[in-house]
């Protein structure tokens, strides 16, 4: 998942999770009980959001993984989240995955395992086109917290992003802190869909001034560090797997960019400390 909707995600857990229940299951959403840690156990993996909640016959656990770009080792990795989640809450999981971009689109459910022309395994999970949501509908549009993911709907224009801005200034359900996060989140999600130039002047300054949007501008330079030093690795024949990449991207600004000044110095040393930094030995090529 891209940083960017890391950040995103965060806010609507944080703050929204019966809005995100909503998106995910509409009018027969079951109830929120309470966010789970994301942390795997006997794993360094974190998922993106895990939410326990109760509908009339049952308690289970959603976990929700954002996809914003095409990943062909997600669904394995997707299955382990599930089965570590399932052992560790001791409830049943229903594994849903939130496509950004239609480009994201993977390998589409339900997993199938085959061994000595047998089925020995099936993983089935629920998508999610952000994309494909008629956020026209009522109930979507009466919840706050998802109004600024509605500019990311195939049918909605540059107009969306006016809508939804004086939706989140008129919106009495939300505190002030609430309403500049998500501001901010719908500044960021317009800037990607049409351009930034399609901010209106409030709102581009309200991002500029916020310490959110100085976390996602440090999130997208070491983004960028990272993909230099990707870059780097397949010069010097080293394949970056993109969950190494991620690991990559979540370094201290500072020791990302010593590795790319090290990269035109001394390349060997450069290369070494790349395959440490993400976990590889140093043998691999």
């Amino acid at each position: 998942m891209g940083p960017y909707f890391d950040l995103v995600l965060r806010r609507l857990v944080q703050n929204h999770p019966e809005h995100l229940l909503l998106l995910l299951f509409g009018a027969d959403a079951p109830t929120f009980v309470h966010a789970a840690d994301t942390s795997l156990p006997q794993s360094e993996r974190r998922a993106d959001a895990i939410l326990v909640v109760e509908a009339p016959t049952e308690r289970f656990a959603v976990e929700l993984e954002i996809q914003a770009q095409a990943d062909p080792d997600f669904v394995r990795r997707f299955l382990d989240y599930t089965v570590r989640i399932h052992l560790r809450e001791g409830l049943p999981v229903l594994p849903v995955v939130l496509l950004v971009v239609p480009e994201a689109e993977g390998v589409r459910p339900p997993y199938l395992v085959h061994c000595r022309g047998r089925q020995v395994l099936a993983f089935d999970f629920l998508v999610v086109r952000l994309w494909e949501v008629d956020f026209s509908q009522p109930a979507l549009q009466a919840a706050t917290g998802l109004v600024p993911l509605s500019v990311l709907d195939a049918r909605a224009g540059p107009e969306r992003a006016t809508w939804a801005e004086e939706r989140l200034r008129q919106a009495k359900d939300l505190s002030s802190q609430e309403r500049l996060d998500l501001l901010i989140v719908l500044g960021t999600l317009t800037s990607r869909r049409f351009g930034s130039e399609r901010l209106s002047q409030s709102l581009r300054n309200i991002m500029i001034d916020s310490p959110f949007w100085e976390e996602l501008r440090a999130l997208e330079r070491s983004r960028v560090c990272a993909q230099t030093l990707v870059t780097f690795a397949r010069t010097r024949e080293l394949t970056v797997s993109p969950e190494e990449e991620q690991r990559l991207a979540a370094m201290d600004e500072s020791e990302l960019a010593r590795l790319i000044t090290l990269a035109f110095t001394s390349p060997d040393a450069a290369l070494r400390a790349v395959r440490e930094a993400i976990g590889l030995p140093t043998s691999r090529h």
